[in-house]
Order: structure tokens, then sequence, then C-alpha cells
């Protein structure tokens, strides 16, 4: 409604109309009222549809974002097909525009305020799901330290509920599987996050049946170690529906369009950055001897070696004593100019050739060389997985702060994860997220 009025004042100000002339009679600013009308029910409708007002919320900032984007953006679209059908009244398409930009910038703003009134009010324990746990093992600790950390979540871990009576997870045991219903009322549990191991397969049918009638969430992590994979979707073959453990993420029309993003913006920032590489190519010669660019075999979709391109930042012949190895915080063989180019990652930027060339994409696991592909692949259950899809510029272990010299198992799990969800909305996140990291500058070495 705030939008709509404003919207209706700044067009037909005198201010305005001295730009813009209105070219008929004034319309009524009832019309309008009842625009700001239809437009609000039908964000709201989309927007609680689309479940964007339950709380506790576990989603990032980011990803609510582009989700309020999508719905709000499809209501006005909405609008726009009963207008074009409704032809009682003439609406000012000058006036429509600004509708848009003041109502989404006003949407934006309050969903902003919420999440911080939100925290605010989480970590003051006001409002919170309490939780318990089922299962002991690894899933359940991340789980556990993945919500303590982030008091965004809503939720607080009231303790266990185990099927052998212990836990090596720091929090109280409040019952077994056998006694759950009296423990989650006794404690006033409202959501159950279920995280079994793999050698006590009956704790989730056993929890299912003796928590019938209780009115409480449930949530459920897969044993991805069991199965080697997470599970994305149901399918229904002949009436018997069958979970999907593994699928190719870029057939068909969705390997186009990935490719199709990756020329687009590949384009675009080698245009942006044309400046600042002829800048370094210059630095790099006045500052020492040798090639602009660094060849180096890397190994990238299905397990295709190819030449990672990047400007040189080391000595010529840097590896000559030590052999491959990774570069190190305050590496002696990093040239003056190459601190500076690693620093911010413009070392990375011949890269883009890379992605216009197909052997890269903008967003994907970090290539990694030969030699340590190959200790990697017998060390590290699943590290196959990465080379599903192309290598990428930059990657969601990265802007998780997973970059240089940091443990390769939990790189690959972030990879993985990456591998098992791609979609465009999660590169474009990537690359948001990439800008912010460049300028923490973490692992930047």
């Amino acid at each position: 409604m705030f939008g709509t009025w404003l919207s209706y004042t700044f067009r037909f100000s005198e201010m305005f109309t001295r730009f813009v002339p209105v070219v008929t009679s004034l319309p009524p600013a009832m019309w309008y009222v009842w625009l700001s009308l239809v437009f609000s029910a039908l964000t709201i409708l989309l927007l609680s549809g689309g479940g964007m007002y339950q709380f506790p919320r576990q989603d990032g900032y980011f990803d609510e974002m582009m989700n309020t984007t999508k719905y709000f953006l499809t209501a006005f679209l909405l609008l726009l097909a009963i207008l074009f059908f409704y032809r009682n009244a003439s609406f000012s398409r000058v006036t429509i525009i600004f509708l848009l930009l003041s109502s989404g910038t006003s949407l934006f703003v309050t969903r902003s305020l919420g999440r911080k009134i939100r925290k605010w009010i989480y970590m003051r324990g006001i409002a919170i799901r309490r939780a318990a746990i089922i299962g002991s093992g690894e899933g359940a600790l991340r789980i556990i330290e993945q919500i303590n950390s982030k008091p965004q979540f809503g939720i607080a871990i009231i303790g266990c509920i185990g099927s052998n009576g212990r836990n090596n997870l720091g929090i109280p045991i409040i019952g077994n599987i056998n006694d759950a219903p009296q423990a989650i009322r006794d404690n006033n549990i409202d959501t159950l996050i279920a995280a079994p191991e793999q050698n006590d397969p009956s704790t989730l049918p056993d929890l299912i049946k003796v928590c019938y009638g209780l009115n409480v969430d449930f949530l459920y992590m897969p044993d991805v170690q069991a199965i080697g994979t997470r599970p994305r979707r149901i399918v229904e073959v002949g009436g018997t529906p069958l979970w999907t453990l593994k699928e190719n993420p870029f057939d068909g029309m969705t390997g186009l369009l990935k490719r199709t993003f990756d020329v687009a913006f590949a384009t675009f920032f080698l245009l942006i950055a044309s400046p600042v590489m002829i800048t370094l190519i210059v630095l790099i010669k006045l500052s020492s001897k040798g090639p602009l660019l660094y060849r180096q075999p890397r190994i990238g979709l299905s397990e295709m070696e190819f030449d990672c391109l990047k400007f040189r930042s080391m000595q010529v012949d840097a590896e000559a004593n030590s052999g491959p190895v990774w570069a190190t915080k305050n590496d002696s063989r990093v040239t003056s100019i190459g601190k500076f180019m690693r620093r911010w990652s413009l070392d990375e930027l011949p890269q883009l050739w890379n992605v216009m060339r197909g052997d890269m994409s903008l967003v994907g696991p970090r290539p990694e060389r030969p030699e340590f592909v190959r200790k990697f692949e017998k060390e590290i259950d699943g590290y196959h997985e990465r080379h599903r899809v192309r290598a990428g510029l930059t990657g969601w272990a990265q802007v998780n702060g997973l970059r240089g010299d940091t443990p390769i198992t939990d790189r690959t799990i972030f990879d993985r994860f990456y591998v098992e969800n791609w979609s465009l909305t999660f590169d474009l996140k990537i690359i948001l997220l990439t800008l912010q990291a460049v300028v923490k500058g973490e692992n930047a070495y």
C-alpha cells in the first residue's frame, strides 16, 4: 500500500509531470488503491504458499532473498496479466514501474530487518524451537555444531534420545527409543532430528512407531556414508516410489544452460577485467624474469587433463627442488607482485579463458594436479565424484573458507554437495559469495 501511494504521488507530482506529462485526465486515486490491494494479496499468497512466512527459518540470507524475488516477480507478472484483460480502467505504465521498484525495495528491506529482529530474539532464548537429537555419531555431532554456531536458526538442542543409553555429543541424554514419547512431553520437545548410525539401522522405524500421535516436526539426516550419496528426489515408476540417489547434473538442457551461463559471464568478466589484466602483465614483466603465464596440468571433467592458466606469481622453476607441493603462508617462492595477486586472487584471471574454451566452468570444484588427484583418490572415499562436472574458477568449498592449505577431506564434502545440488541460482550465489571471500582474503596465499 505504501509503495502504491508513493508511486502515485511521485508520478503525478508537478515536478515529475514537467518531464513526463499526463496525456489523459488524472486517474482516480481509488483505482490505485484497488491495484495495491490486488498486488498485495497476490504477493502475500505466493510468499505464504512458498513457505516464506514459516518460522524459524533455516535458509541463508541469499536464499531467502532469491526466493522472495521469485515470488514477488511472479505476483507482479500475474498483476500485469490481470491488467491486460481488465479494460475498465487505464493505469499509468510509469506508475506501474515505480510500483515495482518501490514495493520491491520495501519488501526486501522489511525481510532483511525481519532477519535481524529474529536473530536478536533467538539469541535471547525467545520463541526458539526445542529439539532433540536421535543418534550419537558424526552426523549428529555435525548437526549440533551447526545449530549451536548459528543462533539465527532459532533451534536449541535440549538433549539426545539414544537407543543404547550413551552418547559422545556433550549433551544430556533425556531418554531412549522406548520411552521417547514421555521424554518428548517432559522436555517440551517440538522438533526431532534423526541422524542414525550405520550400525544401528533399526533406530528410525522404531522411533517412528513409538512416536505415533505426537505432534512434533521430524527431520531425518540420511546416512550418506552408508549409501555413498544423499537422496535427491522421489520418482514414481508404475506406481512404485523410487528414491533418486544419483543423476547426471548437466544432462540435456541443463548442460546447455550451464554452458551458456559460463560463456556469457566469462565474456563479461573478461571485458571488465581487461584493464586490470593489462596492468598485471606490465607489473609481472617489470618485477621478475620469466613467462607471463604459468601453465599447469590439472584434472577436470571425466578426469581429463588440461592446462590450467595463471598469471605467474612465483619464481621460475619454483618446484625444481621440492617437487609438486601446495603453496603455504609466507611462501618464499612467491614474487613481490605475486603476493598481491594471490591476496586478491588476481592470478586466477587467465582461467576465464579456460572457461571460454570449455576446460572449466565459472563455478565448480577447484581443479587439482594429477599427482594430488591420484593420491586423494586412494585416500578419500568419493573423491572421484568431483570429476562428474567441469572444474570451477570458484567453488562452494572456497566461499566457505576452504582454500589454500586446508583439509582436502573437508573440501571434498563441499564439492560433492555442489555436484548433487547444482542449480543456476546456486551458481549465482557462489559467484556473489566469491566477491565477499576475495575481500576477506581468508587462506589466500
